[in-house]
């Protein structure tokens, strides 16, 4: 009798061990070490807390175990380890730190068939399988077209450099008035060694447009929109957010009544991520609750604890995961085979189509026509306030 009761025990232990769900393994390449180490250390941090969050109860009681690599800022080396996770068996990836690093492991997972999702803004015209979640210059340009809209705006010019980056800026801007139905009043564009943009100034002031883009680096931002103050502009500024100082993010504040102020930056408006303002975020705005919960679990409620841009930066990748969380519970919910080719599959297919999900740095809502997961309803264009006396 006692060894046919050892026998049944070990027969039960046996099916509840065969019947435990595989872990939903993610791979997060980012670069802990090297030349991009500062921002690749807080998105390691991120992830580090969604593990130890969220990651436990998983999916439906399945949990997620996060495969952190260090890519050492070395994009043929992120590219190596993103082929590594696809054959442990990784669901899914988040990458990278840089532009560069995100690219190659597109390429390297195109093939493997995994889904990705970028935390750069990267080229998605011949992926099938990338998520683009850092919100483009397109995404971004669109949030200012509608914002100026609102403002009753009906045209506006833009300023950027004559290089490769402002082609990209002008094809990004001309794309984004379409969809927000604007118009383009026209263009000046500046050497980026220019000390001074006088008639580059001159020729957008003098036409008056309802509000001017300023779409620079930081070096050439301040000129420019100097050279717009003193050739009289008075009308709305608007500007790309990662060539303001770091110090000015601190008065970022919604966009309301224009502001008084001598200062250079002062009313200048941005599109930047709801995470950037935080506490200062309105509380009917529709991402204030997941801004408010993205704090709780990596900043431990305080979100003074990093400063306007880092939390962007640790907003994102929380973002990423949370979003491929609610992907893989609608995935899980169908019951089907666990199989990791079967999941991955499903995985791309449910994250196209989960409805639109506000989060800490965005709102995101892919489509299978068009994966720039980040849409610009769910940025915010704040404005700069007068300097702190």
């Amino acid at each position: 009798m006692r060894r046919r009761l050892l026998l049944l025990l070990a027969t039960a232990m046996t099916t509840v061990a065969m019947a435990q769900p595989t872990p939903w393994t993610v791979g997060v390449i980012v670069s802990r070490t090297g030349p991009a180490a500062a921002s690749g250390v807080l998105q390691a941090h991120a992830a580090e807390r969604f593990a130890e969050t969220l990651g436990r109860s998983g999916v439906f009681g399945t949990p997620i175990a996060i495969d952190l690599r260090d890519d050492a800022g070395d994009p043929a080396r992120a590219a190596a380890l993103a082929a590594e996770l696809a054959e442990a068996g990784a669901v899914a990836v988040l990458c990278c730190t840089t532009p560069a690093a995100t690219a190659r492991v597109g390429a390297a997972l195109e093939s493997a068939g995994v889904p990705l999702l970028a935390l750069t803004d990267v080229d998605l015209s011949d992926r099938t399988w990338t998520f683009g979640l850092a919100p483009s210059d397109r995404t971004r340009l669109t949030a200012i077209a509608v914002d100026a809209a609102g403002e009753g705006k009906v045209s506006l010019a833009l300023m950027t450099l004559a290089t490769p980056f402002g082609d990209a800026a002008l094809d990004a801007f001309e794309r984004a008035l379409a969809d927000a139905g604007r118009s383009v009043a026209g263009e000046a564009r500046y050497p980026a060694d220019a000390p001074v943009l006088t008639p580059e100034a001159l020729w957008i002031a003098t036409r008056q447009p309802g509000a001017v883009v300023v779409w620079g680096l930081p070096l050439d931002l301040p000129i420019a929109i100097d050279a717009l103050r003193r050739r009289g502009y008075e009308g709305l500024v608007y500007a790309r957010p990662e060539a303001f100082p770091v110090a000015q993010l601190a008065r970022a504040r919604t966009a309301g009544a224009p502001l008084r102020g001598d200062d250079l930056w002062t009313g200048v408006r941005a599109p930047v991520a709801p995470a950037l303002l935080a506490g200062r975020l309105p509380l009917d705005h529709p991402n204030h609750a997941a801004v408010a919960t993205f704090i709780g679990r990596t900043l431990a409620g305080n979100p003074a604890a990093a400063s306007a841009a880092d939390r962007v930066v640790l907003a994102l990748v929380d973002d990423a995961l949370v979003w491929l969380l609610a992907g893989a519970e609608q995935v899980a919910a169908l019951g089907l085979d666990d199989g990791v080719a079967t999941r991955r599959q499903a995985l791309r297919d449910a994250l196209i189509g989960l409805p639109a999900l506000p989060l800490a740095a965005g709102t995101y809502d892919a489509t299978d026509g068009d994966r720039r997961a980040s849409g610009w309803q769910g940025l915010v264009v704040v404005e700069l306030g007068p300097p702190t006396p």
